[in-house]
């Protein structure tokens, strides 16, 4: 039996899975960035400025000075980890309005990676009768919700985007994008926007071959002002010649 994902729109059922999904997906960048972190110019800064204060304002050995470079980058790992975990909950608690999920149905006995098996990809419905799907083990793979921009105008904003490390990123992502538009050209968006961090790689390239553009680029904080993440939002137009305003 082949595997096969259908995309269709989100019900009340699927939030937990996607909170689950949405959580794993957000954690799953915060050891790449904790790696990062510990090369930039201001943490070795704050070592040295620690092990300093401790040697000579408060006479602590200098052997026992040493121990300020683990302590350091603990708190490193913890304020990133956090950083993390914040917005993964803000996310998850985030009431869904337009939303699209993937939902995979594979085999109970599936052997094969998921990046390297081929799955069928269906929009909207399943076309197997529910006799036949009960057969295949279910999961959602990927979550999409998108609502209206609060600083463009006549925009519609990908807020919340998950999708599973383990399958593959662009045959999942084309088929909902082009969901995703199809509803916001019925809804008379001008454009749709989305933001991406430094380590979403996958996406950016992907976004980039669809044909989003970049507006900005910019850096928001994660722990104070020293240690920052570059953002940067694309858009991609809707407008077409048949489109419908929206109204207002």
């Amino acid at each position: 039996m082949q595997p096969f994902i259908v995309i269709r729109n989100y019900t009340q059922d699927d939030e937990l899975k996607c909170q689950e999904l949405v959580r794993d997906y957000i954690m799953s960048f915060s050891n790449k960035s904790f790696f990062v972190y510990c090369f930039r110019e201001i943490t070795l800064q704050f070592i040295v400025i620690t092990w300093a204060i401790f040697f000579i304002f408060l006479g602590v050995p200098l052997l026992f000075c040493a121990l300020t470079v683990p302590a350091c980058i603990f708190c490193l790992f913890t304020g990133t980890y956090f950083s993390f975990y914040s917005k993964a909950v803000e996310l998850m608690r985030t009431k869904p309005s337009q939303s699209l999920v993937a939902e995979c149905y594979e085999p109970f006995i599936f052997r094969c990676s998921p990046k390297e098996a081929s799955y069928q990809i269906f929009t909207e419905n399943c076309p197997y009768e529910e006799a036949y799907t009960r057969k295949f083990r279910r999961r959602i793979v990927a979550a999409i919700s998108v609502k209206n921009h609060h600083a463009v105008y006549n925009a519609a904003w990908i807020y919340r985007f998950a999708i599973d490390p383990n399958y593959p990123c662009q045959t999942i992502m084309e088929p909902m994008i082009k969901m995703v538009v199809k509803n916001c050209i019925s809804g008379g968006y001008a454009s749709l926007e989305c933001t991406i961090s430094e380590w979403q790689e996958s996406e950016r390239d992907f976004y980039d071959d669809f044909g989003f553009v970049t507006r900005q680029i910019y850096h928001k904080k994660i722990i104070g002002s020293s240690l920052a993440v570059m953002k940067t939002q694309l858009t991609y137009g809707l407008r077409t010649d048949g489109a419908l305003h929206k109204q207002n």
